[in-house]
């Protein structure tokens, strides 16, 4: 089973993250330090962070009991645990996919769609696709083609070094009507213009994403801080 949390960062991202680093690992505390931008920040910390809690919950244990890594390609795993996970993270929105078998996830902002990078990265038949629309349709279906690009990336485990322009996401879209055993992708919206795409197996595919929200109380998981699920929206068939 496949499962897609949202974490809505909000006022967070401006937040000092300092009172919340000895959490992390060592490594992600040196990657944090190297950054000066605190919205670079709180979204680096708390997608660790998060996404730990989401493997314990899933595995019934607690936050500290999971080792978060990366291979050598900076794909994240969890040390001892057979659960596929993948990150992403965009303005104030963090993404976690959580499961039993290979899943790729990636979530993205709306905004003015870069120019040149669809004729350089995307294939012929998606650019067409592409310039079919009208002004208005062009930047959510970039960034849903985008997002399938490299939600199948981190599925596959090539990372960016298998070539976006390798991905055919017109035909990842579609297989939601294809076999069982057969790559997909799901797209769905996010508020505040952005959008969020996973990809993986069809009987893998998620049914719905859970949506969460950090608050703080004296009895936090990390600190005072805690998660506090706000939505739950229901995916399959909402293939944008």
């Amino acid at each position: 089973m496949t499962e897609i949390s949202i974490l809505f960062l909000d006022d967070w991202l401006t937040r000092d993250v300092a009172p919340y680093l000895r959490f992390a690992s060592d490594a992600r505390q040196a990657s944090v330090a190297k950054v000066r931008a605190a919205a670079d920040k709180s979204r680096s910390l708390w997608a660790e962070l998060f996404a730990r809690w989401r493997v314990a919950q899933a595995a019934g244990i607690q936050p500290s009991e999971v080792t978060l890594d990366h291979d050598e390609k900076g794909a994240p795993f969890c040390q001892g645990r057979e659960r596929s996970i993948s990150l992403s993270h965009s303005g104030p929105y963090i993404a976690v996919a959580v499961g039993d078998a290979p899943v790729g996830v990636d979530v993205e902002r709306k905004r003015k769609a870069p120019s040149g990078v669809a004729k350089r990265w995307f294939r012929p038949e998606e650019n067409a696709f592409l310039q079919s629309l009208s002004e208005e349709a062009y930047p959510s279906a970039f960034f849903r083609l985008w997002t399938i690009k490299e939600a199948a990336l981190k599925y596959t485990g090539e990372g960016l070094s298998g070539g976006l322009e390798n991905v055919d996401a017109l035909r990842l879209a579609a297989a939601q009507d294809g076999p069982d055993d057969a790559p997909a992708a799901l797209s769905f919206s996010l508020p505040q213009e952005a959008v969020a795409s996973v990809v993986a197996k069809r009987r893998d595919l998620p049914e719905k994403a859970r949506f969460f929200a950090l608050e703080t109380s004296a009895h936090g998981v990390y600190g005072n801080a805690f998660f506090t699920e706000i939505d739950t929206v229901f995916l399959q068939g909402n293939n944008e």
